[in-house]
């Protein structure tokens, strides 16, 4: 069996435990691994719109991080299959304390894929550095606990075919999503003021009703972005919508 694993460099440090993971059962699969951060054009022409990719015998494609229960199925020649991730929002906004993410706390963005990640959040962290210098986001956080968070790149670094603008920067990552309550907007509006000093507009993707990527687009209307229409469709997964916010 053939997987093609394709990644846009650290973006999320889950993307190291994924190659750490492959690695694991190159012995099992015949695995080709290609990072997109420096070739857009495999990127588009793969439709990338995830920070990673699996395409399994040139024609399933998976979007859900990589697991040991991914390889288990294969392992045992079942299908397999991934459902979106959808919950009932909760749309009520808490804020706790609003902090720049550095790379001093980096650990704690962390938190978001919920298990310890400290030396694969230190790679993202130089990842975001080279792009956004000291600053890559936003975190809403309580007596240390992560709440939520968003990141951005400047859109001209990244790989997916979006529109890139100097002017504009892309929303990478927003998290987390709860049925109790928001813990996001508070971070883009800290987010927002820091970016209009650099960039005239925000863009970002999400999915129209699930979590992954980002959403969903109702949270993103309700703060003010404009829904700019379908960039991808993937039957029985997802509906992905660009969309933009005016910083000016």
């Amino acid at each position: 069996m053939k997987l093609d694993f394709y990644y846009w460099d650290m973006q999320c440090p889950l993307n190291s435990r994924m190659l750490r993971l492959l690695n694991k059962y190159e012995e099992h699969f015949d695995i080709t691994t290609y990072n997109v951060a420096n070739d857009f054009v495999l990127a588009q022409q793969q439709r990338m719109f995830f920070p990673t990719l699996t395409v399994i015998d040139g024609k399933q494609r998976c979007f859900a991080p990589l697991s040991e229960r991914f390889f288990a199925t294969l392992l045992r020649g079942e299908p397999v299959s991934e459902r979106p991730y959808i919950i009932e929002l909760g749309r009520e906004p808490y804020e706790g304390e609003i902090l720049p993410l550095t790379c001093e706390n980096m650990e704690v963005a962390g938190r978001c894929i919920g298990r310890d990640c400290r030396d694969d959040c230190q790679k993202k962290a130089e990842f975001l550095r080279q792009h956004n210098g000291d600053i890559f986001g936003f975190i809403n956080v309580e007596n240390g606990k992560l709440l939520g968070g968003l990141e951005f790149v400047p859109s001209i670094t990244v790989p997916y075919d979006i529109p890139k603008d100097e002017n504009a920067a892309f929303l990478t990552c927003a998290y987390l999503s709860s049925d109790k309550y928001d813990y996001k907007s508070a971070s883009l509006a800290a987010l927002e003021r820091h970016l209009a000093e650099q960039y005239s507009k925000l863009i970002a993707i999400s999915d129209e009703v699930s979590t992954f990527p980002n959403g969903d687009l109702k949270w993103f209307l309700d703060n003010g972005f404009k829904d700019e229409g379908v960039i991808s469709i993937e039957p029985g997964y997802c509906v992905l919508h660009l969309v933009t916010k005016s910083l000016v």
